[in-house]
């Protein structure tokens, strides 16, 4: 039975996240890139745009049930403490921590965070 998430989506634009695999990521300068798997075969790269962290517990291979969008003030402590951390030592500043978002793709078994990415803007590609 699937916990009832206030903000859990089952499709980014018209991708069904539910039971696609994270293939791989890149991380650039700025831009992660997820490369995903739907569970019929269809490739879409998710393009993270002026990315400012990544967590990421062992996502490439993983089934995932969903992805969840916060606002930075909504996010779990260790993110928000990591990216203060940023601005105390001038990679961030406070204007573009105000602007970004969490993506988080989520285990489809435990519903927790695979992959945590705060980044101003996604965008995908088919």
């Amino acid at each position: 039975m699937r916990k009832s998430n206030l903000n859990l989506e089952l499709f980014a634009a018209d991708i069904p996240l539910v039971d696609g695999i994270i293939e791989s990521i890149t991380l650039l300068p700025d831009q992660a890139k997820v490369y995903f798997r739907t569970e019929n075969g269809a490739a879409a790269v998710f393009i993270f745009e002026q990315t400012a962290g990544v967590w990421e517990k062992r996502a490439a291979g993983q089934e995932i049930g969903g992805m969840i969008t916060q606002p930075i003030h909504l996010v779990q402590p260790h993110i928000r403490e990591s990216l203060l951390a940023d601005i105390e030592t001038g990679e961030l500043d406070q204007e573009t921590l105000d602007s970004l978002s969490v993506y988080s793709f989520l285990n489809s078994w435990s519903e927790q965070p695979l992959l945590e990415i705060a980044a101003i803007e996604m965008k995908i590609d088919k």
